[in-house]
């Protein structure tokens, strides 16, 4: 295993690698040790997409790379853009104009102002120094590892393939644009076409279906800043974002991992090893 402490570990497969990478950006759990928050530990752990680096672990025995980021998305959210900042967030000005998202002026951009869907996660907007040391101490050399192993994957294979893993809730939130049903068992998010090809999708949906479970495509999450940020399909960059039931492996009440969780983390295997004869099948 490969590590950079507090920012990521990385598992390389035996031999060499196929151009596959996995990677898991919103489950770590290692807080700063200067991140200071009024909110309570249970309520900023709501915010974390638990165990999926578990589901995930047997890509690497198919021959794929797992990539997993440690810093908490309570603290910065790898999943959006750096400049997804809310002006009235911060104390002090952003030396370039901020895009702030949809989502931000509710308090999930890229510095999360609340956890657990309301509680606050500070009394105070942060200092501009502050935001700015958490985009150079976790937020790029993380997406710079991606960056540089998709790059080099291409690079020997002339093509790679880039699978953002994700969890979401059962049932969405009240005033999502969801809300009211329960969500599939997986949904793939490619940006309705844009950060892949569709043989991609095709593949990793053909294994979920074959082992019986709901898929739908960009209808939850149509994928957001790692496939958007990667995602190059005609330089040959594939970037697919998978967002899993968490019902399938864990008591989401409890916070507590399901058995299924084995099951699930075979079944996840077996489509890594469907991308990856798809990727040798390129290269």
């Amino acid at each position: 295993m490969d590590v950079l402490p507090g920012v990521f570990s990385r598992r390389d497969p035996a031999g060499e690698p196929a151009p596959v990478l996995f990677e898991i950006p919103r489950s770590g759990a290692e807080y700063p040790r200067d991140f200071r928050s009024i909110a309570m530990l249970t309520d900023l752990q709501r915010s974390i997409s638990m165990y999926v680096e578990q589901c995930y672990a047997g890509v690497v025995d198919a021959g794929a790379t797992w990539l997993y980021a440690h810093c908490p998305n309570a603290c910065i959210d790898l999943n959006r853009h750096e400049l997804d900042i809310d002006p009235g967030q911060i104390d002090g000005e952003w030396p370039e104009p901020l895009r702030p998202g949809p989502k931000t002026s509710s308090g999930i951009g890229l510095i999360p102002t609340v956890c657990a869907g309301t509680k606050p996660i500070y009394d105070a907007p942060l200092p501009v120094a502050e935001v700015q040391k958490r985009l150079k101490d976790f937020y790029w050399p993380y997406h710079n590892e991606v960056t540089r192993l998709l790059k080099d994957f291409r690079a020997k294979h002339g093509v790679a393939y880039h699978l953002s893993c994700h969890s979401m809730p059962a049932m969405p939130a009240a005033n999502a644009p969801d809300a009211g049903r329960r969500r599939s068992d997986f949904d793939l998010g490619d940006r309705n076409g844009s950060t892949c090809g569709p043989e991609l999708v095709e593949v990793v949906a053909g294994v979920l279906k074959g082992f019986g479970y709901r898929v739908t495509s960009n209808t939850h999450f149509i994928g957001a800043e790692s496939v958007r940020k990667h995602g190059a399909p005609d330089q040959g960059i594939h970037s697919l974002q998978i967002e899993m039931n968490r019902s399938l492996y864990m008591d989401e009440a409890a916070r507590t991992p399901r058995p299924e969780l084995a099951d699930v983390r075979g079944h996840l295997a077996a489509v890594a090893a469907a991308v990856v004869a798809l990727a040798r099948s390129k290269g």
